[in-house]
C-alpha cells in the first residue's frame, strides 16, 4: 500500500536562528511522501533568504509569504488551509523531528482503528539543542499502542496539564480539523491553550495512538511567546473554559471529577495572580478565578446551572448575577 501524503506545516516569524535545522529534520524524514509548507509571517531577518534557498533545493517545499504580519493564530490557520496531505504534522520553527517521527505516527494511526490523533514522547532541549536536565520525561506508557480518547481527555482536564505536548509532537488527519475554528472554544479565541483544545476536540471523536519513542524535540529559549508572563496569566483563563467545554463534550462525566478539575484551575488562577506583577493580565486572572467559583457554586447547587450553555455566558448572565446579589447559605447543620 502506498504511503499517504503528509503535510509538515512550519509557521515561522524571524526564525533564522533555528529554521534551517527544523527544515532539515522535516526533509530528512524516513517516510518521504511529504510536503513541507512554510508560512513566513512577514519576517524582517534572513528568514526569506533561508526559505528561498531551501525551496530551490527540494521540490517538496512550498513557501507562503505574508507581506504583513497576521499573527501567531492566523499564520498556522493559513498553513492548515493550504495543506494537501491526508495527514498533518505541525513543526514549530525552533523544534526538531526525529527521522522516524512521521513514519511511526502514520503507521500507528493506520494500524489502530478509530484513532484521531497520534503523538509520542518528546524531549525538551535548550538553545544549543541539548536536552535540559529535566527535559527527558518518562513515557506515558511503556509500549506503543492505542490510548482511550475519553480517559486521556479526562487526564488532561482533571489535572489542567497538557500531557500530550506541543504542536510539534502531534499528527492528525487534515479532514478532522476545520481551520475556520482553530484555537476557538464556543466562539472565543483561547489565550494560550489552543493546542490543548485541538487535542481535546480530536479525542472527543476517537482514540489516540502513542509511541514511547522520543520522536520530536521541543526547544525552550527566551524569545518564545510561551515565556511571556502576561500570556501565562491569561492562559489561566483558558482552563475553566476548556473544562466546561469538555464537560459538555462528554469528558469528566462524574460531578466529583468536575469539582476537582475546577478546583485545580482555581488554584492555578490564584497562584498566577499573586505571583505575577500587576498588569493587564491580572484582570484575566481575576476572571479565571470568578469563572471557577461560579462553576463550583453550580456544582454545589448554590447557583442555577444552565449547563447546556457555555460557562462564559452563564457566569455573566442575569440568572447567576442576580443570585450573587445575596450571600450563599453558609449555615452548618447541627
Amino acid at each position: 500500500m502506498a504511503d499517504p501524503l503528509v503535510s509538515i506545516l512550519v509557521p515561522t516569524y524571524n526564525g533564522e536562528r533555528f529554521l534551517k535545522r527544523a527544515l532539515s529534520s522535516a526533509l530528512d524524514q524516513s517516510l518521504t511522501d511529504i510536503e513541507v509548507v512554510v508560512a513566513d509571517d512577514a519576517s524582517t531577518d534572513s528568514t526569506p533568504q533561508i526559505l528561498a534557498a531551501v525551496a530551490a533545493s527540494d521540490p517538496r517545499v512550498r513557501i507562503i509569504r505574508h507581506e504583513t504580519n497576521v499573527g501567531a493564530y492566523d499564520n498556522p490557520r493559513t498553513l492548515l488551509e493550504a495543506a494537501r496531505g491526508e495527514f498533518v504534522k505541525f513543526l514549530l520553527h525552533d523544534d526538531l523531528l526525529m527521522r522516524d517521527c512521521v513514519k511511526d505516527l502514520v503507521r500507528g494511526m493506520q494500524a489502530t482503528e478509530g484513532t484521531t490523533i497520534a503523538f509520542s514522547r518528546r524531549s525538551i532541549v535548550g538553545e544549543d539543542g541539548r536536552p535540559l536536565p529535566d527535559g527527558v520525561q518518562a513515557p506515558l506508557v511503556d509500549r506503543a499502542g492505542p490510548l482511550d480518547g475519553r480517559e486521556l481527555g479526562d487526564l488532561i482536564l482533571a489535572n489542567c496539564v497538557n500531557v500530550i505536548g506541543e504542536m510539534t509532537t502531534v499528527l492528525f488527519r487534515r479532514a478532522d480539523v476545520d481551520p475556520a475554528h482553530l484555537w476557538e472554544v464556543d466562539g472565543r479565541r483561547l489565550a494560550a491553550m489552543g493546542d490543548v483544545y485541538l487535542w481535546l476536540s480530536l479525542l472527543a471523536r476517537g482514540g489516540a495512538y502513542y509511541s514511547p519513542r522520543t520522536l520530536s524535540s521541543f526547544r525552550l529559549h527566551g524569545a518564545q511567546r510561551s515565556s511571556d508572563q502576561v500570556r501565562v496569566l491569561r492562559g489561566a483563563l483558558d482552563w475553566p473554559v476548556l473544562i466546561d467545554w469538555g464537560r459538555r463534550a462528554g469528558f469528566l462525566p462524574d460531578p466529583a471529577q468536575q469539582r476537582a478539575a475546577f478546583g485545580k484551575a482555581l488554584r492555578i488562577a490564584a497562584d498566577n495572580y499573586v505571583v505575577l506583577p500587576p498588569n493587564a493580565g491580572s484582570v484575566a486572572g481575576l476572571e479565571a478565578t470568578y469563572l471557577c467559583l461560579v462553576a463550583l457554586a453550580e456544582l454545589e447547587g448554590a447557583l442555577p446551572a444552565g449547563q447546556d450553555r457555555p460557562l462564559l455566558d452563564r457566569a455573566h448572565g442575569s440568572a447567576v448575577l442576580g443570585a450573587l446579589a445575596a450571600p450563599f447559605d453558609t449555615a452548618v447543620p447541627d
